[in-house]
């Protein structure tokens, strides 16, 4: 396994790093073949079931699944260290028993498996003080319906916080979105 360490000015040029990390392992075939067991059961076009199964695998796990069957933990990473993991090496290290990781590891493995379902995803970095340029936060965001449209909106889809659920986002503060897969409008 190759691991690089590198230093970033800026948290906005760390989750353009996330970004283009995520972008570049969201079509392994790992992620296509959990993102198929994850949606088995939603009918198709059913955008709200697959959000909902999405969510549901990441944050409290899914059986049929083997290696989200108890979902992905929430573990922090070292301090003064963001330590980011594919989503496919995510996904291979869950097969294996290890599976778990910090908000950044969260976002970048719904995105993931959103996107490789047909929906717009970002990354959405987030302080609670909007006229401070300070993130304490990353969350995936998913455009729903998947065709866009007038209607359409972003969903908040944060799998780290004990009361989340899909649509859930923080409190007020500062935000910036990096989007993986744009939005279709």
């Amino acid at each position: 396994m190759r691991f690089q360490q590198v230093e970033v000015a800026t948290q906005e040029l760390a989750l353009a790093r996330l970004a283009e990390q995520t972008k570049r392992t969201m079509s392994a075939p790992i992620v296509r073949q959990t993102v198929l067991s994850i949606l088995a059961d939603c009918p198709s076009r059913d955008d709200l079931c697959e959000i909902n199964a999405i969510f549901n695998a990441v944050k409290n796990g899914d059986p049929r699944v083997a290696s989200l069957a108890r979902g992905f933990k929430y573990v922090a990473d070292p301090k003064h260290l963001d330590y980011f993991v594919s989503p496919e090496r995510n996904l291979e290290w869950c097969a294996q028993g290890a599976c778990g990781g910090d908000c950044d590891d969260h976002t970048a493995l719904i995105c993931a498996l959103a996107g490789m379902a047909g929906f717009s995803v970002g990354m959405r970095i987030w302080g609670p003080d909007p006229g401070l340029n300070e993130f304490s936060h990353v969350y995936a965001v998913v455009g729903y319906p998947k065709r866009g449209g007038s209607g359409s909106k972003i969903m908040g889809m944060d799998t780290t916080v004990e009361t989340s659920k899909p649509g859930w986002e923080p409190p007020k503060g500062r935000v910036k979105t990096a989007w993986i897969i744009p939005l279709r409008g």
